[in-house]
């Protein structure tokens, strides 16, 4: 939404710079020019953010993008999703939707768990390079730490939720990764994605 916001302000401006000029066809011609180069600048622009502001939720529940933005089908997105009340302040309510440049657009209250999704990817054929394509998109909100062993990169925290600190129910908890809604046989840096792919984390125990 802020990207629209500028928008509109770079057109009020542009628009009041001539009509302060002092004879009207000078303003006529002006206007006209800008009018023609606004609208090839900033028409993808334009375009991306009402596919923003008019998305819906995927409401199939056999779909891996079900509860995700429609505008993201056919795209690849990895999902957050953090144990109750353990979630990082900002996304301890519902789910948020974050575009692959950073915007926040849709945030899902009702969702029954907590955390967030970035999506709107392609053409990534790895995960562990999706992941840090959407933990950079996110500008810094859900760092990672990962260790490398014989078994391929662990993830021990993301966001500074670090399950091996946690007690009560969390007992032998891990950072787990689901691909397409299935637990995935394979390690992050080893899973292979499709044109759609949805990477999901979350905490599961052994």
């Amino acid at each position: 939404m802020s990207e629209a916001i500028g928008i509109f302000a770079l057109f009020l401006i542009m628009t009041l710079i001539p009509l302060a000029a002092s004879e009207q066809h000078i303003n006529l011609k002006a206007l006209s020019v800008f009018w023609t180069v606004f609208t090839v600048l900033s028409f993808e622009a334009i375009v991306v953010e009402w596919a923003r502001m008019t998305a819906d939720l995927v409401d199939e529940e056999e779909d891996p993008h079900f509860g995700l933005p429609d505008i993201w089908d056919g795209k690849q997105t990895v999902c957050v999703h953090f144990p109750q009340d353990l979630a990082p302040e900002g996304f301890d309510k519902g789910r948020k939707h974050i575009d692959n440049d950073g915007t926040e657009f849709m945030s899902d209250k009702d969702w029954n768990e907590t955390g967030a999704c970035i999506g709107g990817f392609s053409n990534f054929n790895n995960g562990w390079d999706l992941f840090n394509a959407a933990v950079n998109a996110t500008g810094g909100a859900f760092p990672i730490n990962s260790t490398d062993s014989s078994w391929g990169v662990f993830v021990d925290s993301i966001a500074g939720v670090d399950p091996s600190t946690m007690s009560g129910n969390f007992e032998g908890a891990y950072w787990a990764v689901y691909h397409n809604g299935a637990l995935s046989p394979v390690g992050i840096k080893d899973l292979t994605l499709d044109d759609d792919s949805v990477i999901t984390w979350r905490v599961d125990t052994w």
